[in-house]
């Protein structure tokens, strides 16, 4: 094959895939988005409601600490409440990622149906299907979302080359081992 058709066909390859990729994912990418800007307008309305709070706090009655002490705690009173609205913010940030994280580990765990891998094969390349078949740890369960996108990151990746230098040394070798004189390349 031409390396201009090969890549042409790779890209034909990641395109389909990609396409599937896409209407699996779609209902969790959504699902995600709304979970991270409703915690978000959330955490928003909490923040500023800790500003609030903190604002119309009054330090008069620690006046039996002295006059110093309570002049000093009202003028730092705001960076203390909006020191309390960073850290809180970084913990919430933390467990947003971390329920990000684990959402998108949990997506890639995703069977895909016999019926999506047969269109999907059926439109590709023999070698798009090879690398699929590469990416894809057969033993270890049904092909995944994340053997999906596993394959289409070695198509672009140029897995495709590489399976064929494969075969190629693999025939050389073999050819040795059995006494035969390799053809040449």
């Amino acid at each position: 094959m031409h390396p201009d058709e090969s890549s042409l066909t790779t890209k034909t390859d990641v395109q389909r895939i990609n396409a599937l990729l896409r209407r699996l994912c779609l209902p969790r990418w959504l699902w995600r988005t709304s979970v991270l800007v409703i915690a978000l307008l959330a955490w928003i309305w909490v923040g500023k409601q800790i500003l609030i709070g903190g604002s119309l706090v009054n330090y008069s009655g620690l006046q039996s600490l002295g006059a110093q002490v309570v002049d000093f705690l009202t003028r730092i009173n705001p960076y203390l409440w909006w020191g309390l609205t960073i850290i809180l913010s970084l913990i919430v940030l933390s467990l947003a990622r971390s329920w990000l994280k684990a959402s998108i580990k949990s997506g890639r765990q995703v069977s895909v149906s016999v019926g999506d891998i047969q269109k999907l094969a059926q439109g590709m390349t023999a070698e798009g299907v090879d690398v699929l078949l590469w990416a894809w740890d057969h033993e270890a369960g049904p092909v995944t979302v994340g053997d999906l996108i596993a394959a289409r990151d070695q198509l672009r990746g140029g897995r495709v080359r590489k399976l064929a230098t494969a075969r190629a040394q693999h025939q050389v070798l073999r050819q040795i081992r059995d006494g035969s004189p390799p053809t040449p390349q």
